[in-house]
């Protein structure tokens, strides 16, 4: 069971990591889901049911990735809800839980596979949530206007 969570769990992943900007840009642009969103959606839900299968196997390692993959699927959820219905700050939602999501991904990326070097854990996070408030306070006219 775990080497069939984990085969999931690394294609979803890399499908994840490469919709999660595609989300975000096609679901702005068209101020609604799309074909890009929904994947995005159902890799990272993929990501996640997998991740939640693995962790018991090496519970004393990766006990914490619990959490995370619960809030990383939340944020990927939220920022659905908030393309579902398009109106007033509606992309700040789709902003910080697509990217928050996309974020939690990369860092979750580097703290598997970068073990030694927790200081580029922060990378994504500083860098992704700059990235994703600057956009957040200004916004695209495109967003905005109907």
């Amino acid at each position: 069971m775990r080497d069939i969570a984990l085969l999931l769990h690394v294609a979803a992943g890399i499908v994840a990591l490469v919709f999660g900007p595609l989300a975000v840009v096609f679901t702005l642009r068209r101020r609604r889901l799309n074909w890009a969103s929904e994947t995005y959606h159902w890799a990272v839900a993929v990501v996640c049911l997998s991740a939640l299968v693995m962790v018991p196997y090496e519970w004393g390692e990766l006990w914490v990735f619990w959490p995370i993959a619960v809030a990383t699927y939340l944020f990927v959820y939220f920022g659905q809800r908030a393309a579902e219905e398009a109106g007033g700050l509606w992309y700040r939602g789709v902003l910080r839980g697509y990217g928050g999501g996309w974020i939690a991904l990369w860092t979750a990326f580097l703290v598997i596979n970068v073990p030694d070097h927790a200081w580029s854990w922060a990378i994504p996070i500083v860098v992704g949530s700059i990235v994703i408030e600057w956009l957040c306070f200004r916004p695209a006219a495109a967003w905005i206007n109907s």
